[in-house]
């Protein structure tokens, strides 16, 4: 590949980077707390494959559930262990 391919490439991936922020329901601090909070509960209690400890904590923080919850979704959280493993995932490769 020669330069000007890789710099295209470059600018391309960062472009999709740039898109996928800003797509993001929440500021990313939010999210990074959320993906902590839920990495503590799911170590500590397990996944039950729900939800709940996501939907507990998005209404603690008062944040938009239909938006958050579709966004997880969205990038294969469909449940507490889930959303650590798919959408925290997508979000650190994209922060």
């Amino acid at each position: 590949m020669d330069t000007a391919n890789r710099d295209r490439k470059k600018a391309w991936e960062q472009q999709q980077r740039k898109l996928s922020q800003d797509a993001f329901p929440i500021a990313d601090s939010l999210l990074e707390s959320m993906f902590e909070a839920m990495d503590e509960k799911v170590e500590a209690a397990g996944c039950d494959h729900t939800l709940r400890f996501t939907k507990s904590w998005i209404a603690e923080k008062d944040q938009s559930a239909a938006e958050v919850l579709a966004w997880l979704r969205e990038h294969g959280g469909f449940c507490d262990c889930e959303v650590l493993a798919n959408a925290a995932d997508h979000w650190e490769q994209n922060r």
